[in-house]
């Protein structure tokens, strides 16, 4: 009984590894660096939010799975991985400051160090377009993989059940919501002293900002840890033109084959006991 009960345990702490892993990303090459100077204002917004995903400790920024932030315009609103763009600052920086240098350092820094595997969960970007009511999602695929892709939908909709209970979230005053979405159940937290009806990733449809939301294995917990008031540009990279058009299953199947098992996904053989550490080459 007692090995049994222990299979159990084990069977669930290596469960909860492999899902952490895969938030993390599991291709060992990083996308290629993106040119942070070559971007277009689309939108101005006067406030932003930052979300962690995964946190192991709230306070302790480094046990972030990412750093995500939302801004959002009057158009537009914009959802991305703040640690990603600073890597992408920082490698813009770098190359100007050594502009023969034929690759970038896979390692600037510690605001860089979140973005050293590839994953969807941070590579992604996600613009909703209130004009059109489309969401679009711009998907940097890691180096060596099928080129960078995107896709439009209609800006989903989830049928909340909102609820009495309460909890205060980052200094705010939420109220408990519920909804099924695409396969996974979730648990959100919004606020009406911000009464904006969006939140991280795809959610929204709240009578507030959502300030926390995750399923109910835990899988995924988005969770507000700052908000920023001023006057913001809202900005998206040239090269987004050029992303190759994709169903959104097929880019979730590719996705999701590329975490599984990266090396097998674009054609290429792992070396034995070993992990193939690439370098990123500049994006002009």
């Amino acid at each position: 009984m007692k090995l049994i009960i222990s299979f159990f345990i084990a069977l669930s702490i290596f469960s909860g590894y492999m899902n952490a892993q895969q938030l993390q990303g599991l291709a060992k090459a990083n996308p290629v660096y993106k040119n942070a100077r070559k971007m277009s204002i689309v939108d101005t917004c006067n406030i932003r939010i930052l979300y962690a995903l995964n946190a192991s400790d709230i306070n302790n920024t480094s046990t972030y799975i990412d750093l995500q932030r939302l801004e959002m315009g009057r158009a537009l609103s914009k959802y991305y991985s703040y640690f990603v763009f600073n890597n992408d600052s920082l490698g813009t920086e770098w190359k100007r400051k050594y502009p023969f240098a034929k690759s970038i350092p896979s390692y600037l820094g510690p605001m860089g160090k979140k973005t050293y595997n590839w994953s969807e969960y941070k590579y992604s970007e996600y613009f909703k377009d209130y004009k059109t009511n489309v969401l679009t999602e711009y998907a940097r695929m890691p180096y060596g993989a099928e080129p960078d892709c995107k896709y439009s939908e209609n800006i989903p909709i989830q049928k909340w059940t909102i609820l009495n209970d309460t909890l205060t979230v980052n200094g705010y005053l939420c109220q408990k919501a519920k909804c099924s979405f695409r396969g996974r159940h979730y648990t959100a937290w919004f606020t009406i002293d911000i009464p904006i009806s969006n939140g991280p990733w795809k959610f929204g449809g709240l009578p507030g900002l959502i300030l926390k939301v995750y399923d109910d294995n835990k899988l995924y917990t988005f969770e507000c840890v700052k908000i920023e008031y001023g006057n913001f540009l809202i900005k998206r990279y040239d090269y987004f033109k050029s992303n190759k058009p994709i169903n959104r299953m097929k880019l979730l199947k590719l996705q999701r084959k590329l975490n599984e098992d990266y090396y097998r996904t674009i054609g290429v053989a792992a070396l034995r006991g070993k992990s193939c550490l690439l370098q990123s080459p500049m994006n002009p």
